[in-house]
């Protein structure tokens, strides 16, 4: 859509970015109306666009004014009316009225001196009816322009091929300007002015249902623009200093308006123009226009889950390829059987979930309904998880560092992810999890705990009784999610006690216990990385919830005829179990032979650390990964990174390189029975 000659309403017009955008639509040719509370800016702002459009083309552009009050009825119409009658009719309608706040406590000790009523009336009335009610008034305009006659037609740009004689009728639409306080975390001080934009786009969505097609109404989210609104609020000079001007947040309107601009990425008009009800994230639009536009800009602020597959490793030779992060053996050749045997039915649908749930149940001494399958391994379940115990704006408690992965889930589900820093042993590394300090951490909006025992990457474990302390001080409102994916146990292998403990535990929680979700991976010790088969072990209830988020048949005939069959071997899975903990204390002696830290721990995985003052990892990291090696970095510490235990030729491997970038001859024993 070009601007030259397009008819432009802008509420909000007498300073910040509304008077920024109507520099922008003058230049590029465009009628305007201005309308502001303050006839002063207006007719500074009109004085201004008329010199500045002149000395450009030596034209003077047709800018009117209105003085009126968005936020009543009288100044709403007195808004529509005029832009029809000066302009002719109106093509947009930009609302970008607002007020500003100090930020203030809803409860604060000493009450607010206007009175609480005057204080969260005002931002409503600012904040809400004010764009709100302009955007009606405009509605009820177009809607009585349509009933005298035929709406008003634009004809198509006949260098379009096919486009030649034919007509289409003019692109209506509305831009309401809102916060991306409504995309954050609630804040203190903030909630008056967060309910106020809260309801406006709320609004913006209604307005939007009733009048598609013949109007599109939609809402850019910005975050802090430095304006006259901050000074007022009494925000820090300093700060607003660090804020964008209206200028620079500008071309964000333009391709919310599917407008040309300075922003222009390429993207066809139509990408924006076919946006209605939309609340468009402005940082999101800012980084990645086509993901904001199609969703908001949800998409565009999640984190991804895995690497590019570019840099997987292609490679079948088990001791020259990258070490990978599932250190178990390949499968069985009565795995594999299974596999094959599935390929002459891979017509019908799969059918022995049920019979995968039943033995689950059975070595975990549970109820079958206790069980939850997952074909995206254990990752999938913790996904539905989050998505069953909390929604936007709730939040996850978890110790610092841990599973990274976590994060970037929450981040998914809109859910703020509060870390806890997890205690650490005066040389760097850390002590197991306390139920201490998760418990000092709950919040009002803490929904669920995630523990990972052992933890990836720091080796930490949740001891039994400190498990029993946060189940039974979290209540029954905190879920408890024990993430096992990386335990060496066989399912069925705990202790006796703990097995008991567990099956009482899950087959009945008692009503003031918090719920609790163990997360299990079949990975590690049957070699079934590839398939992605992972489940849950929670109570029925909790079970039965996140079954309602499962997509239908959750695994595939090879996951599991594989699994079924990996179930018949649990001594070849307990055999696995103990040679990688021997190798893996093995190889954590081999690197502190080498001067260097190396967690304690049950897990297939060792945190190593470099213990010299100011030291760093990159050395080893550089010469781990020039053996294909694939360490990862912690990014919480430059002197650490983690390795995987692996196959003997491997684990030399390990060591050889470490050897190298210490500088050191040495190749410690690493041997394996």
């Amino acid at each position: 859509m070009k601007l030259a000659g397009l008819r432009i309403a802008i509420g909000g017009a007498g300073q910040g970015v509304g008077a920024a955008c109507a520099r922008v639509f003058a230049a590029q040719g465009a009628r305007l109306l201005l309308c502001s509370r303050t006839e002063s800016d207006l007719c500074a702002l009109a004085d201004e666009l008329r010199g500045i459009n002149a000395l450009l083309d030596g034209r003077e552009p047709e800018v009117f004014c209105v003085a009126a009050d968005l936020a009543t009825d009288e100044g709403a119409a007195l808004f529509a009316k005029t832009a029809h009658e000066t302009l002719g009719g109106v093509d947009l309608g930009l609302l970008c009225a607002g007020a500003s706040m100090r930020a203030e406590l809803l409860a604060s000790a000493e009450p607010n001196p206007a009175g609480d009523a005057a204080r969260l009336l005002g931002q409503f009335r600012g904040n809400t009816l004010a764009p709100a009610l302009g955007a009606i008034a405009l509605a009820r305009a177009w809607a009585r322009e349509d009933a005298r006659g035929p709406p008003e037609f634009a004809r198509a740009d006949h260098d379009t091929p096919g486009a030649r004689g034919r007509t289409q009728p003019l692109d209506r639409q509305i831009l309401v300007l809102s916060s991306l306080v409504t995309r954050l975390h609630v804040q203190e001080g903030l909630g008056p002015y967060l309910a106020a934009k809260v309801a406006l786009e709320a609004l913006v969505r209604t307005l939007a249902e009733e009048l598609w097609p013949r109007i599109r109404v939609n809402a850019l989210c910005l975050g802090p623009v430095a304006t006259r609104l901050h000074e007022q609020a009494g925000t820090p000079p300093e700060l607003i200093a660090q804020f964008p001007s209206p200028d620079e947040v500008t071309p964000l309107v333009l391709e919310a308006l599917g407008l040309p601009g300075p922003l222009s990425r390429g993207l066809p008009d139509a990408h924006a123009r076919g946006l209605s009800g939309r609340c468009l994230d402005a940082e999101s639009l800012a980084a990645d226009p086509s993901a904001a536009m199609w969703s908001d800009g949800r998409l565009a602020q999640v984190l991804p889950l895995q690497p590019p597959p570019s840099t997987q490793p292609d490679n079948d030779d088990l001791d020259d390829a990258p070490l990978e992060p599932e250190p178990g053996r390949a499968p069985s050749p009565r795995v594999r059987r299974a596999l094959r045997g599935t390929a002459s039915s891979l017509q019908k649908y799969p059918s022995d979930a049920a019979r995968l749930a039943r033995r689950l149940a059975e070595l975990h001494g549970v109820d079958q309904d206790s069980i939850a399958l997952s074909g995206g391994g254990a990752t999938a379940i913790l996904e539905r998880a989050l998505q069953a115990f909390g929604c936007p704006g709730d939040e996850l408690l978890s110790p610092f560092p841990t599973f990274e992965v976590v994060s970037a889930l929450a981040s998914r589900a809109g859910l703020r992810h509060r870390p806890v820093l997890a205690r650490q042993t005066p040389d760097g590394l850390f002590e197991p999890h306390r139920a201490a300090d998760l418990l000092a951490a709950i919040g009002p909006r803490t929904r669920a705990v995630y523990i990972a025992s052992p933890d990836n990457p720091t080796g930490a474990v949740l001891a039994r009784e400190e498990e029993d302390r946060l189940r039974a001080q979290l209540g029954g409102k905190v879920a408890l999610i024990l993430d096992e994916a990386w335990s060496l146990e066989a399912p069925g292998d705990a202790n006796p006690e703990r097995e008991a403990k567990l099956a009482k535990s899950t087959n009945a929680t008692p009503t003031d216990a918090s719920p609790l979700l163990r997360v299990r991976s079949l990975s590690k010790l049957f070699g079934l990385a590839a398939l992605r088969v992972g489940y849950a072990i929670a109570t029925p209830e909790l079970a039965a919830l996140l079954r309602r988020l499962e997509l239908p048949f959750p695994l595939g005939a090879p996951q599991l005829a594989a699994v079924l069959a990996a179930l018949d071997e649990l001594p070849r899975a307990r055999k696995i179990a103990n040679l990688l903990r021997r190798k893996r204390e093995r190889l954590a002696e081999g690197i502190r032979a080498l001067g260097l830290l190396a967690s304690e721990g049950v897990s297939p995985l060792i945190l190593v650390r470099d213990p010299a003052p100011d030291a760093t990892a990159q050395p080893l990291l550089f010469a781990l990964r020039a053996a294909k090696i694939a360490a990862q970095e912690a990014h919480w510490d430059p002197a650490a990174l983690t390795v995987s235990v692996g196959t003997p030729a491997q684990d030399r491997r390990v060591l050889a390189a470490l050897g190298r970038a210490r500088g050191s001859g040495l190749l410690p024993s690493c041997r394996h029975p």
